[in-house]
């Protein structure tokens, strides 16, 4: 729980969460039962993970997260202040990588993303991961922007 306030930060954006399946939250509560979730969940650990940004001299900040929802759909999101800058290309990065090479993750063959098709950034960084377009659904998600639509796309594990 150690995140919990830079975590809200997060949560609490609307620019964050323009894109994502729920409301900004307005109340510290609202993070913390996600964040209890995400913790009790048997991916925690192994296909969820904060990403922190520790400047030398100062106390480490979460600033984002990326992992996969239920070890299959990847989701993820970053603070405001740090998009454009390559973090997150960094994070998915290191967290494809490890992803691929954890022994008790050998059976997963692929990933998917569900990315609402206004989210431009998201979609051209999956890409660059090699994500490939699989679908497109209309009015998957009622959010706080109204319908959304829902583009699909898929990772294949690596050959080796």
């Amino acid at each position: 729980m150690d995140d919990l306030q830079d975590l809200h930060e997060l949560y609490s954006d609307e620019e964050v969460m323009r894109y994502w399946s729920t409301a900004p939250y307005s109340e510290l509560y609202q993070t913390e039962m996600t964040l209890r979730y995400v913790l009790d969940r048997e991916y925690n650990g192994r296909c969820d993970f904060a990403i922190e940004y520790a400047p030398p001299s100062t106390t480490p900040k979460t600033i984002g997260k990326v992992g996969l929802w239920d070890g299959h759909e990847i989701g993820l999101m970053l603070a405001r202040p740090f998009w454009g800058k390559g973090y997150m290309k960094e994070a998915m990065a290191e967290f494809l990588h490890g992803f691929w090479q954890r022994e008790d993750m050998k059976a997963q063959n692929e990933m998917v993303a569900d990315v609402d098709p206004r989210n431009s950034a998201c979609i051209g960084l999956l890409k660059s991961f090699g994500f490939k377009e699989t679908g497109y659904r209309e009015k998957t998600w009622e959010t706080h922007l109204g319908w959304c639509d829902s583009l699909d796309l898929k990772l294949e594990r690596p050959k080796d």
